[in-house]
């Protein structure tokens, strides 16, 4: 499949930016409108979107969630002891059942897949994406999930006006409602999308590394989680002379990641941007100026081990210059460079990770012997 020529698209930053696009063209809709994403919370964002569907013209509207939703709300555990302390989140967990009520009760389709199984034993397993694509013509990605704390969220998604990348992504959510999950990639022309399934992709996934040995001049990585695998590959393949700048948040909602960086930073290989303000969820690489790779994927170890991502290896220069000037400048203009993140270098951290990585490669194995017995995708 070849992506068409005219294909256009730009970097849309923050939530308000993707609010005022996608109701405009949710409000022109006529054939569909298709939405995945992690987490949906019926708190007012998710009150807004279910409201803008309902008043869309579309005729075949679907809503894709993974089962996360239904146990984890605003980050807490719903079985907790927090759960019968605050009434405002008990209030926030039944409101989410009843606004995907009204969804149903209006026509809207929603499929909650992956579910977590007896005991939970298939938490790890989620599925991480995010997109909407709306009449087979105009999509998005970017790691926009429906729920206030993540729309207060410096993050990205990045609108794509091509019938062929709207046909993708459409393919590849029909699959996720038929929890048929695929571990491929679409050769778009100038672009490619990479569909993952945790470890059953890694052989995919080396691909999407590879785009490391090829820089030539420089590589900058947006993520608020940054870690192995993609910090160890990025030390040991980026060739000599290459610049390596970090991007990443100094208010995080996972600070174990800040441990990891302080260690890294002190092996000398990267610049470290500490960004300003507020958290930034967005997830991107940048390569020489001339290629974006972007999607849902953190390139964690819980990414690369267990989760569904979509991630979009792009030289659509109209793509590649709106993330710069939306995106790469103003960030770097709105972070300070650090020389050390303070303290010493912790033993412990590296050792630890080893081990969450060890676990980890071991019970992804055995998940993905699943699969031995389907049909491959690739």
């Amino acid at each position: 499949m070849t992506i068409n020529k005219q294909m256009t698209g730009q970097v849309l930053v923050d939530s308000n930016a993707f609010k005022v696009r996608f109701e405009a063209l949710a409000a022109k809709a006529q054939k569909s409108i298709y939405i995945q994403a992690m987490s949906f919370e019926g708190d007012s964002v998710g009150e807004w979107l279910v409201d803008t569907l309902i008043a869309s013209p579309a005729k075949d509207i679907q809503l894709c969630l993974d089962s996360y939703s239904k146990f984890v709300i605003n980050d807490r555990f719903i079985y907790s002891l927090g759960y019968f302390k605050d009434e405002a989140f008990r209030a926030e967990v039944k409101n989410t059942a009843a606004v995907i009520k009204k969804a149903k009760a209006n026509g809207i389709k929603v499929k909650y897949t992956n579910p977590l199984g007896f005991l939970f034993l298939k938490y790890p397993h989620r599925n991480h994406k995010k997109m909407v694509v709306i009449d087979e013509e105009v999509s998005f990605i970017g790691g926009l999930n429906f729920c206030e704390h993540n729309f207060e969220w410096h993050d990205m998604m990045v609108e794509m006006n091509s019938a062929d990348m709207a046909r993708s992504l459409s393919n590849d959510f029909h699959r996720s409602v038929a929890e048929n999950d695929q571990s491929i990639v679409n050769d778009l022309g100038d672009t490619k999308m990479y569909y993952l399934d945790g470890y059953r992709s890694k052989e995919i996934y080396k691909e999407v590394f590879n785009n490391i040995d090829q820089a030539k001049e420089s590589i900058q990585i947006f993520s608020p989680y940054v870690s192995d695998p993609l910090l160890t590959y990025t030390r040991n393949h980026k060739a000599d002379g290459v610049r390596l700048d970090i991007v990443s948040p100094g208010i995080n909602n996972k600070n174990i990641f800040k441990a990891i960086l302080t260690n890294e930073l002190m092996k000398g290989y990267f610049n470290f941007y500490e960004y300003q303000g507020r958290m930034s969820h967005l997830k991107a690489i940048l390569i020489d100026g001339k290629r974006l790779v972007c999607g849902s994927s953190n390139f964690d170890f819980i990414s690369y081990y267990f989760e569904e991502e979509v991630v979009m290896i792009t030289e659509n220069q109209e793509i590649v210059q709106s993330f710069i000037d939306n995106i790469s400048k103003p960030d770097i203009e709105n972070s300070i460079l650090k020389k050390s993140l303070g303290g010493k270098r912790n033993i412990v951290v590296p050792l630890v990770f080893a081990g969450i990585s060890r676990l980890c490669h071991v019970v992804a194995s055995i998940i993905s012997l699943k699969y031995l017995f389907r049909k491959s995708d690739v």
